[in-house]
């Protein structure tokens, strides 16, 4: 409300929280509420000066009174109130502390955090069952999040954006825009929405639309990654792995995960988007070019008639130029399973892993929270293996006989002290699928009396010295050879019982220690997941044909790297690099140049906060 100048020569304008004291005329100072008492001047300084006097005795007379209450106070308040401030100044320092240990070595933030932009889809009817957990940590290591899903809201301070909003008109007629208008209504209703087949039906519309608002609202990202709500990403490991082995990332059209069949007819593979999946700049220009706006891209047929949508866009991007029908790398190391379906391999053992798939919101957080006390452990050019993850996260009813198992066969009497403990772990109810697909067949079986018991399928794996255990179902023995896995628990009518061989488990340490950093730097210099592929569930002969090398060169990169990247903290300002004189893979397709980015599409976001901008990160949800 205004006020003119001529209301504030008469003392009728007052600005809230602005008062100021008179001057010794008594005339206040501009815009302030003021009294005139129109009392002779003389008079006026004669009763101030006695005010002013009479004011001084009281205060000196209460200061006098007022000296012994306030060190009794003082002895008995101020000194603990002291203490809780120095606490609170303590806890604040901790904080920041235990923030800076979270961050450093193998987790320690560097520039590919800031050039990368994690997109995490998901549906509203399982929103609430996989979303929270992957938000529930503030996480400045992944600073560009985004979440997509088929209804608008927020999760907390982050919006969830409907990444279908611009296909609800368009797409109207399609049956599967009944779900998208159920979820509508349901939101507006605040009804609880159960999972339904129709959402996974839904499901694959969403990545044209957020692979073009991604790309819009990054467009000078380096990475641009997604997975579902239940895939746990190892955010640093697959950073690490993406900025030492592939070059040019804002020109070469690279396209990296788990390569599974699209139509092995035409040779059409995809990545997997539950196992994740990173498409770089130069891949995001090429889906791009003569299409800034993304017109062609978001009305392409395909995404209508194949029904799942990471099948239509690695179908769309084979259409490129230079395309091939595949991914270009990640086999091995991006999993479109949970820990339980990972296949230890010893030509694995030092493997990279980037990410689990299938995952409970409880797996989610035990996953996190394993993580977050590991990685600062290692040096920083250092990530997760597969060795890591069995002595992180196995079962204890196989970690710790493990364990145990390894410390024996090291001491001074080994024999001894192996003696005393069983070399094989024995799980009933538990299934983790055989490796490599050996069965004892009739000739073997005969060899037992015509029947397999947990004894008898043992004796037949100690047989075969690549064999690291065996499953038993009823009397059929499954020897897993050239690995294992860890598994889970079946139903007792199964009469499935699963065993694991300690002492080759421990042999296996022996000759290939997981934490030598020598080891894992020579792995890196190997290389894995440089190739397109998927997880080998049969027999391929790559085993048979590996060898466990032996410890690296004296002088050489990993040796270095292992003398300076040994224990916690130490080496991480080492990097090793490899003296190559070509790429670690070879793109498929050409070169792109930079072309102008469009404008970002209209992708509805839940009530944004006022201080949001269109370039700034959102966390998101899966």
């Amino acid at each position: 409300m205004g006020s003119s100048s001529s209301d504030k020569a008469h003392g009728a304008y007052i600005p809230l929280a602005a008062v100021q004291d008179e001057d010794e005329e008594g005339h206040a100072h501009d815009g302030e509420l003021h009294l005139h008492l129109h009392l002779p001047t003389a008079v006026k300084r004669r009763r101030s000066e006695r005010r002013r006097a009479l004011l001084g005795c009281l205060i000196v007379l209460c200061l006098v009174c007022a000296i012994p209450l306030l060190l009794t106070i003082g002895n008995r308040v101020l000194r603990p109130n002291a203490g809780l401030r120095t606490s609170t100044s303590t806890s604040t320092r901790t904080s920041t502390s235990a923030t800076d240990r979270l961050y450093r070595g193998g987790a320690a933030i560097r520039k590919i955090n800031h050039d990368a932009v994690l997109m995490i889809k998901t549906g509203h009817s399982i929103l609430y069952d996989r979303i929270p957990m992957q938000l529930v940590e503030p996480r400045p290591d992944i600073p560009n999040r985004l979440v997509y899903s088929d209804v608008a809201l927020r999760i907390g301070d982050t919006p969830v954006l409907d990444a279908l909003v611009n296909y609800s008109q368009t797409h109207a007629d399609l049956q599967e825009f009944g779900e998208y208008r159920r979820l509508q209504q349901a939101k507006l209703n605040g009804l609880t929405i159960e999972p339904t087949t129709s959402g996974w039906d839904l499901d694959r519309f969403k990545f044209a639309p957020m692979t073009h608002h991604a790309w819009t609202l990054y467009p000078n990202a380096t990475w641009y990654i997604v997975i579902d709500g239940d895939t746990f990403l190892f955010w640093s490991t697959l950073l690490r792995w993406l900025e030492r082995y592939f070059d040019r990332p804002d020109a070469t059209p690279w396209y990296l995960g788990y390569d599974e069949v699209g139509d092995p007819k035409n040779s059409r593979y995809f990545a997997h988007g539950g196992a994740g999946f990173a498409m770089s700049q130069g891949l995001l220009r090429a889906i791009h070019t003569n299409d800034t706006d993304g017109a062609k891209f978001l009305a392409d047929k395909r995404f209508d008639f194949i029904r799942c949508g990471d099948c239509s866009l690695g179908d769309y991007i084979a259409d490129l130029p230079g395309r091939n029908g595949h991914v270009d790398a990640g086999v091995d190391i991006f999993h479109h399973d949970g820990l339980d379906k990972v296949i230890f391999r010893p030509r694995l053992w030092h493997a990279y892993v980037v990410s689990l798939h299938h995952n409970s919101p409880a797996q989610l957080n035990t996953l996190r929270q394993w993580e977050r006390a590991f990685l600062p452990t290692l040096p920083a050019w250092d990530g997760v293996r597969q060795c890591d993850l069995l002595y992180g996260l196995s079962p204890a009813f196989l970690r710790e006989p493990l364990h145990a198992y390894m410390a024996a066969s090291k001491s001074v009497n080994a024999s001894t002290e192996l003696a005393k403990l069983n070399r094989t772990v024995v799980k009933r109810d538990w299934k983790a699928e055989e490796v490599d697909n050996w069965e004892c067949g009739q000739a073997c079986m005969a060899k037992y009396g015509g029947s397999m018991t947990e004894q008898s399928c043992d004796d037949e794996c100690t047989a075969h010295p690549d064999c690291y255990g065996w499953q038993l179902g009823g009397t059929v023995c499954m020897l897993n050879r050239n690995g294992f896995r860890l598994g889970g628990p079946v139903n007792e009518n199964f009469l499935i019982r699963t065993g694991w061989r300690l002492d080759r488990l421990a042999a296996l340490e022996s000759r290939m220690p997981c934490a030598d950093a020598t080891f894992r730097a020579q792995a890196d210099g190997v290389g894995f997941g440089l190739k397109a592929g998927r997880a080998d569930f049969k027999n391929t002969r790559l085993d048979e044909k590996w060898v466990v090398p032996g410890p690296p060169p004296e002088g050489s990169v990993a040796a270095l790297a292992g003398a300076q990247g040994q224990g916690q903290g130490q080496g991480e300002e080492y990097w090793p690099v490899w003296n190559r004189t070509r790429p670690w893979v070879k793109h498929q397709g050409p070169l792109y140049p930079t072309f102008p980015s469009a404008a970002p599409p209209n992708i509805t976001q839940a009530a944004p906060t006022p201080s949001s901008s269109s370039s700034s990160s959102s966390s998101s949800s899966s």
